[in-house]
C-alpha cells in the first residue's frame, strides 16, 4: 500500500510507560530487591505535521510529458509520452493501494502533447498529439474496465500542445494547438459523448497552443497562457462563444495551472522569451481581474503546480532547454506566500501528476538530468498519531530473566531497565531508546552464548519492541533464529 511516512523515527516528544507490578529477587545479587514503580499511561504528544518525499514505484516505461487522469477508483492512468525510443501508444496504470504498476489498453496511435479527459461515465477521451511524424486529429476512448481502446471520428484539426476540458453538461471542449504547418490554432471544436462525434464552436480570440483551460464555478472555460501577449477569455458553453478576460501581468507559455478557493485561479510560472520565469498571479472570476502574488522561489515551466490541500498549492520541478530541478515549494492562499520544502528526491520536469484523494501528489516519469525518467515518487503531509497512549509494559519477565543468569551477569541488564526508568521519568526519550537497544543487544549476546533460554529471550525481545513502538522508533528485527 502507498503511504507517506516517516524516513526515519524519532523518540522525541513521545512517551514512554514501563509498570510492574511485583517485586523481583534476582539470583546472584544477594538481597538486591528491585522495584519498577507504575507509571501512568502518557499521552503522546502531537508532533507538527510536515510534508516530505519518497519513492514509489518505476514506471514500466520510462516517459517525459504524458497525460494523467486520476480514475474514479482513486487509480492512475498515464498515456502516451515520450519515451527513449518516440511517442508511446503505450498506457500504465497505478494502483495505490496495491503499489504497482500495470499495462492499460494500448492506444491506437502515438502519442506526445496530446489530452487525456475522464469523461462521466468513467472512460478516458484522447485526443491529437504528436506521433513523431506530425500532429494529429485523431481521438479515441479508453475503457479501463475492458482495458481495450475505441477509435472514434478524427477532430476538423490536426492539433498538438491543444488543452481540452469537460464541461458541465458532460461534453469536451477542445482548444487550440498547432499542425506544425499552418500555425497556432484559434479554432476549438466540441465532443459530444452521447453522439459520440465533433461539432465546431466559436474560436478563441487568440490563437494558443501549450496554454490551459480552467472550467470556472459558473460554468464557463478560462484560458490562459499560450499567446504572445499574456491574455485571457472566456467560453461560454450556452453561447458556443468566447470573449475577452483580463490580460495578465506577464504572457505565459507551458505555466502551472491550479484552483483556489471561490473559483479564483492561481497561475505560476511559464516561460517567457524563452526562459523560465517565477512570477505568478490569481484570478477573481468576480471582479474579472488578475492580481500579481509573490514570485516562486525557482523559475519554472513545464513542471507540476497542483493543490494538495485546503488553500495549499504545490509547485514541483521545470523543464526548459533540457534544465531540471529537484525544488519544491508551496503556496498558502490564505496569506498569498510561497515557502520552500523538502526538495524531490529525483530532479524533473515535463513529469506527470496527479494529486490522490488524501491529498498525497505523484510526480510520475518526465525528464531528469538530461534523460527520460521511469521513476516516480510520492509528496505528502506526514501527520503526527491522533491521541494514543503508551500502555504500561509489564517489565516482570525481564527482570526474570536477567535473575537466570549466572553470576553477577544480571547486574548489566538491570542497570539497563533502571536507565530507562529513569530517562522516561525525566522525558529524555532518545536516551531511553538509546539504553534499550543496549538492552536488547546484551540479551542477545547472553542467549546467542547458552546463558538465557529462547522462551526468556523471546519474552525479553516482544517487551523490548513494544517500548521501541510506543516511544516513536523502529524496532531491530529479532536474533536471527528467535520466534518471538
Amino acid at each position: 500500500m502507498l503511504a507517506v511516512g516517516r524516513k526515519a523515527f524519532g523518540c522525541g516528544a513521545l512517551a514512554l510507560a514501563i509498570a510492574v507490578s511485583t517485586a523481583v529477587i534476582l539470583s546472584g545479587v544477594p538481597s538486591a530487591i528491585v522495584t519498577f514503580l507504575d507509571a501512568p499511561s502518557r499521552g503522546i504528544a502531537a508532533e507538527p505535521p510536515k510534508y516530505e518525499w519518497m519513492d514509489a514505484p518505476s514506471l514500466l516505461v520510462g516517459r517525459a510529458a504524458p497525460s494523467i487522469v486520476l480514475l474514479p477508483n482513486g487509480d492512475i492512468l498515464a498515456t502516451g509520452g515520450l519515451t527513449t525510443t518516440g511517442a508511446t501508444s503505450s498506457t500504465e496504470i497505478f494502483d495505490p493501494q496495491l503499489g504497482a504498476w500495470k499495462l492499460g489498453p494500448p492506444m491506437y496511435t502515438k502519442r506526445v502533447g496530446h489530452t487525456a479527459t475522464l469523461l462521466n461515465d468513467g472512460t478516458v477521451l484522447v485526443t491529437g498529439g504528436d506521433t513523431g511524424e506530425g500532429a494529429t486529429a485523431s481521438a479515441e476512448i479508453l475503457n479501463l474496465s475492458t482495458l481495450k481502446s475505441s477509435a472514434l471520428l478524427n477532430m476538423a484539426f490536426k492539433r498538438s500542445g491543444h488543452a481540452a476540458s469537460l464541461l458541465s453538461d458532460g461534453r469536451v471542449l477542445v482548444a487550440g494547438g498547432t499542425d506544425y504547418v499552418s500555425g497556432v490554432w484559434a479554432q476549438c471544436e466540441l465532443y459530444d459523448p452521447v453522439l459520440h462525434k465533433w461539432s465546431p464552436t466559436g474560436s478563441m480570440i487568440s490563437s494558443r497552443s501549450s496554454h490551459s483551460l480552467q472550467l470556472l464555478p459558473d460554468g464557463s472555460v478560462l484560458a490562459v497562457g499560450g499567446d504572445q501577449v499574456g491574455t485571457s477569455e472566456k467560453y461560454y458553453p450556452n453561447a458556443g462563444a468566447w470573449s475577452s478576460a483580463a490580460t495578465m501581468n506577464s504572457k505565459r507559455l507551458s505555466s502551472g495551472v491550479a484552483a483556489l478557493s471561490g473559483g479564483r485561479i492561481l497561475v505560476a510560472g511559464g516561460v517567457v522569451d524563452s526562459q523560465p520565469v517565477r512570477s505568478a498571479e490569481t484570478y477573481e472570476p468576480s471582479t474579472n481581474s488578475w492580481t500579481p502574488v509573490p514570485d516562486m522561489s525557482t523559475a519554472r515551466a513545464r513542471f507540476a503546480l497542483a493543490g494538495i490541500a485546503k488553500g495549499i498549492v504545490m509547485a514541483a520541478g521545470s523543464y526548459n532547454l533540457g534544465a531540471t530541478t529537484k525544488s519544491t515549494e508551496l503556496f498558502s492562499d490564505s496569506n498569498g506566500t510561497w515557502w520552500p520544502v523538502e526538495p524531490m528526491l529525483h530532479s524533473r520536469g515535463a513529469q506527470g501528476s496527479a494529486v490522490l484523494s488524501n491529498g498525497t501528489a505523484i510526480m510520475i516519469g518526465g525528464w531528469s538530468d538530461g534523460a527520460i525518467t521511469a521513476s516516480v515518487e510520492a509528496f505528502g503531509k506526514v501527520s503526527a498519531p491522533g491521541p494514543q497512549y503508551c500502555q504500561p509494559i509489564d517489565l516482570v519477565p525481564l527482570v526474570v530473566a536477567a535473575g537466570e543468569l549466572p553470576g553477577q551477569s544480571g547486574n548489566g541488564l538491570l542497570a539497563k531497565l533502571y536507565a530507562a526508568q529513569a530517562k522516561y521519568d525525566n522525558s529524555s526519550f532518545d536516551v531511553c531508546a538509546n539504553i534499550m537497544d543496549a538492552f536488547l543487544h546484551q540479551a542477545r549476546a547472553m542467549w546467542q552464548s547458552g546463558h538465557m533460554t529462547s522462551e526468556r529471550a523471546a519474552a525479553i525481545y516482544d517487551a523490548y519492541a513494544s517500548v521501541m513502538r510506543c516511544i516513536g522508533a523502529n524496532p531491530e528485527p529479532p536474533p536471527s533464529g528467535l520466534v518471538p
